[in-house]
């Protein structure tokens, strides 16, 4: 059998451990969505609140723009301001403090849920992802971590441009107005006239004697001179 100093001893030990595992485990988490999640009357996310949670939000379509609803459970908070903050880690692993939004009119409940509006010009970029601390100043100006989540930032490309189409075109590519039409007249028309013009047109035939237009005037007088001198004659 143990003696008994080694009993006592591992009596010790033995609730030592218990204590270890009985001890709360940190409470706090946070939940990130599109749209607000659905949350119940006392402010705690819903079932179909955490089915519609998500871990990347997209951005507005060829911005560096992101809107972000926040659900959180916080872990023993305090009346007071409450900080947002948003960790990413440098090319070479270093952590650094990216943003940070303060809420500063916090009353302290147990549950908070934020929309925030995050922009590339704060710091943020695409495609990369964030640890999200909640965190408050204690009594000796320390940073208190109530709640913790992860969240990407994802990139929505703009809308391609459709491809250019000439609207009010048919299937044979003519205009309800005929515009085509028209364009083709005036097409004719001017090669007509760059080739002199369009042809002449030939005045109609008439009965009897006729006087041909392209001869010279004087010729003309001299066949009705002897138009009348055959009349005369043939009167006497």
């Amino acid at each position: 059998m143990l003696a008994k100093p080694f009993r006592r001893v591992a009596a010790v030990l033995c609730f030592g451990t218990v204590l270890l595992f009985a001890a709360p485990a940190f409470a706090g988490e946070i939940k990130f969505g599109k749209e607000p999640l659905a949350v119940d009357g006392q402010g705690n996310i819903t079932d179909a609140g955490r089915k519609g949670a998500v871990e990347e939000i997209p951005s507005e379509p060829g911005d560096e723009e992101w809107t972000v609803h926040i659900w959180a459970k916080l872990d023993k908070p305090a009346p007071g301001a409450l900080n947002v903050e948003f960790y990413d880690k440098t090319p070479d692993g270093k952590r650094y403090l990216a943003y940070r939004h303060v809420e500063n009119d916090f009353e302290g409940g147990k549950y908070v849920h934020l929309e925030l509006s995050l922009e590339g010009g704060q710091g943020f970029n695409k495609n990369h992802t964030y640890s999200v601390e909640i965190t408050q100043l204690d009594d000796k100006g320390r940073d208190f971590k109530l709640a913790t989540g992860k969240l990407k930032l994802g990139w929505t490309p703009a809308p391609a441009e459709p491809e250019g189409e000439d609207e009010g075109k048919d299937e044979e590519g003519k205009d309800e107005e005929g515009e085509d039409s028209q364009d083709a007249h005036d097409t004719l028309g001017a090669e007509g006239a760059a080739e002199g013009g369009p042809p002449p047109v030939e005045p109609k035939k008439k009965k009897g004697c006729a006087v041909d237009p392209t001869a010279p005037s004087g010729a003309a007088l001299g066949v009705l001179v002897l138009l009348v001198l055959g009349a005369a004659r043939r009167r006497g």
